[in-house]
């Protein structure tokens, strides 16, 4: 009898071993760091418009198929432009020159040369505010402004703050409110949708020789506005109150956070603060990506908890400890339970127009960071800097990005560095060996089914 149970026991043995195995490999799966080295393939979508020179945020997959974005530009003979993509067909329109739409005259005045927040649709229209590239005292000031989908019209609400661009902004749908920051005198205020008022909070809610917020934070259960102050915590617009005010518990001036943000050759510098933040309903909190250090933190309204979770930069910097200058692509999934990043790398040594991105998605609930790896065209070419990315509903990733023009014989280069020779202020990203073009790329989202 002994000798028949013993055959059963080592059995039972070796299936624990393989259970716990197989619980071992799906706990591997679900949870720590996954470090990929790509490429991650992409597709260029050309839009032809060589004035253009830097995208920030404004870009969405809007509820008819189609892909919407804009391209900025410093330089004084054009405004920024918004285009159409459409994935099923490949066409690419090009539906406005923004300074054109609000009848402003580029020869006496500074452009509308930039859309510096997030496309939102709402009533089957496109929300958004207009911004300075070039910039003087003769800039009229940014415009709230949408687009009608259906019937392709815009309309003008006019301007909130005279002689200030809206670096940034946000639309509480519930209550009808659209709300923004101002630059360069970072003046909080919002405008009534229903009723045309504008209410401005004329102090500079940012130190002027900082560069301010960039991301607001809108809670749709309470109508709160929320964004960091620049000073080590967080500002809010308390909906019911109609008031502003700096929250007492939220705490960000920690050794974690201080590390030096300053910007070579540039008269300001960046203060402890959130480069870009999103509401999860999911959660009911903020998940943010935090200036230079990458730190991907929560904020909790009803506590003002904020919680740093994990390091979201590209793989080499998030092993070597490097730093780079942080983007505002920076998305959440539809669910509010995986963060999206481009996050860039920088060799050691190069500068930032040679830089390559990297696709980085973190799972919340998983805490599982993984680094997709450079984004490549399949012409072999990298690109190099984005401050926009968008996640459609049908499986692809869109970004806007820098791609070096490699051909210096070609009728685009030479077309680009006439532009580029005409007196217009280089950027810092424009600081390189290499001319480069702006423009949409396609992904293919690596964790849609």
């Amino acid at each position: 009898m002994i000798f028949k149970k013993q055959p059963i026991v080592a059995l039972s043995v070796i299936l624990s071993f393989i259970l716990l195995a197989i619980t071992f490999s799906q706990a591997q799966e679900i949870s720590g760091a996954i470090y990929k080295n790509g490429p991650v393939p992409a597709k260029m979508i050309d839009a032809n418009f060589l004035y253009g020179d830097s995208h920030y945020n404004a870009i969405t997959y809007a509820s008819d198929g189609n892909v919407y974005y804009v391209i900025c530009s410093h330089n004084k003979k054009s405004g920024a432009q918004l285009f159409r993509y459409n994935p099923r067909t490949g066409k690419v329109d090009n539906l406005a020159d923004l300074t054109t739409v609000v009848k402003e005259d580029r020869t006496k005045v500074i452009n509308q040369g930039k859309v510096h927040c997030d496309l939102y649709e709402y009533q089957g229209k496109l929300w958004f505010g207009t911004h300075a590239g070039a910039y003087d005292r003769t800039y009229p000031g940014g415009h709230f402004m949408n687009y009608d989908l259906k019937t392709g019209k815009f309309q003008d609400f006019g301007i909130p703050a005279p002689n200030e661009g809206l670096v940034a902004m946000n639309i509480d749908t519930t209550r009808n409110k659209l709300y923004a920051v101002t630059w360069p005198g970072y003046q909080f205020l919002y405008y009534d949708i229903k009723t045309k008022k504008v209410e401005r909070w004329k102090e500079a809610i940012a130190p002027t020789p900082q560069q301010g917020p960039r991301s607001l934070g809108v809670d749709p259960l309470t109508g709160n506005v929320y964004w960091h102050n620049m000073f080590s915590s967080i500002d809010v617009f308390d909906y019911a109150k109609n008031e502003v005010k700096t929250l007492k518990n939220a705490n960000f001036n920690q050794p974690m956070f201080n590390i030096p943000l300053g910007k070579e050759g540039v008269g300001y510098s960046v203060g402890v603060s959130w480069r870009s933040v999103k509401w999860s309903d999911a959660y009911k909190k903020f998940f943010g990506v935090m200036y230079y250090s990458d730190w991907l933190v929560s904020f909790d309204p009803k506590s003002s908890e904020v919680e740093i979770i994990d390091r979201i930069s590209s793989a080499p910097n998030r092993k070597s400890g490097g730093t780079e200058y942080s983007t505002l692509a920076f998305e959440l999934s539809k669910d509010g339970k995986t963060v999206y990043y481009i996050s860039p790398y920088t060799k050691p040594g190069g500068k930032v127009g040679d830089s390559e991105l990297h696709l980085v998605t973190y799972s919340i609930p998983n805490r599982q960071y993984i680094d997709h790896g450079p984004i490549e065209l399949n012409d072999g070419r990298r690109p190099r800097y984005c401050q926009g990315m968008e996640i459609g509903s049908n499986g692809m990733l869109y970004l806007v990005t820098w791609i070096t023009i490699d051909d210096k014989n070609s009728p685009k280069w030479k077309a680009k560095f006439a532009i580029e020779s005409d007196g217009k202020p280089a950027l810092d990203i424009e600081k390189s060996n290499n001319l480069q073009e702006i423009n949409l790329i396609e992904i293919k989202d690596p964790l849609s089914k």
